[in-house]
């Protein structure tokens, strides 16, 4: 196996973050966010645990922006460049309606217990 095997086993796609997002909506996962809360942050990278996922997003002026990062449970990794590269960054893979509801249940999400 070439190193770029490797390294596409080792990233998690944007489809599988938007498809995480999708079961967020549908409290399917849970969502927490974690050191400092969505409405803390008017502009910048804001952690989430989601579901098992290590999730940060960026917050533009109180919007949901796009997704910096993520860590899978399985230790797999993603970031913006490597998804914008694809054309899979996540939350461009949401519908507006999908990012509306996103959006409101990462404003809602409380703080992980420490």
């Amino acid at each position: 196996m070439g190193a770029a095997e490797t390294d596409k086993q080792d990233t998690i796609p944007g489809e599988e973050i938007a498809e995480l997002f999708r079961r967020t909506i549908r409290r399917e996962v849970k969502i927490a966010a974690v050191g400092q809360s969505w409405k803390d942050v008017y502009a910048g990278n804001v952690r989430f645990r989601i579901g098992g996922y290590q999730v940060v997003i960026f917050n533009d002026c109180d919007e949901l922006d796009y997704v910096d990062s993520a860590t899978a449970p399985d230790g797999r990794t993603g970031d913006f460049d490597q998804w914008w590269q694809a054309q899979a960054e996540p939350v461009s893979l949401l519908t507006g309606e999908e990012r509306m509801q996103l959006e409101y249940r990462l404003e809602s999400a409380p703080l992980a217990a420490r």
